[in-house]
């Protein structure tokens, strides 16, 4: 709620940038921002992960050009379900979680 004011705000009142050629990189740069310490910083009393985090603000803002380039929303979410996938496969989520428990029991 109190960034979603400002955001809000923001857009309204810089709404000839945001319709600019420049808005929408800005666009998906503050949002791979936003993303990137929101999973980086997981909370008080817990292990801070930079690398979740980048990885994680990527691959949403990644789905954000995909979705700008074909301006199709289903597109995006196919390749967060297909990056999603991957992860899983790879078992790339279990190891970060196993990495994660056994730096908490320390």
């Amino acid at each position: 709620m109190a960034l979603g004011i400002p955001a809000v705000v923001a857009g309204v009142v810089l709404r000839p940038f945001w319709l600019s050629e420049w808005g929408m990189p800005t666009f998906i740069f503050l949002a791979w921002l936003a993303t990137s310490i929101a999973i980086i910083w997981a909370g008080k009393g817990t292990r801070n992960s930079f690398l979740m985090g980048i990885i994680v603000g990527g691959s949403f803002a990644l789905a954000l050009v995909v979705v700008a380039l074909t301006h199709s929303v289903l597109v995006g979410i196919g390749l967060l379900l297909a990056l999603l996938y991957v992860g899983a496969k790879t078992r790339f989520f279990a190891r970060w979680g196993e990495q994660d428990n056994s730096r908490s029991k320390e």
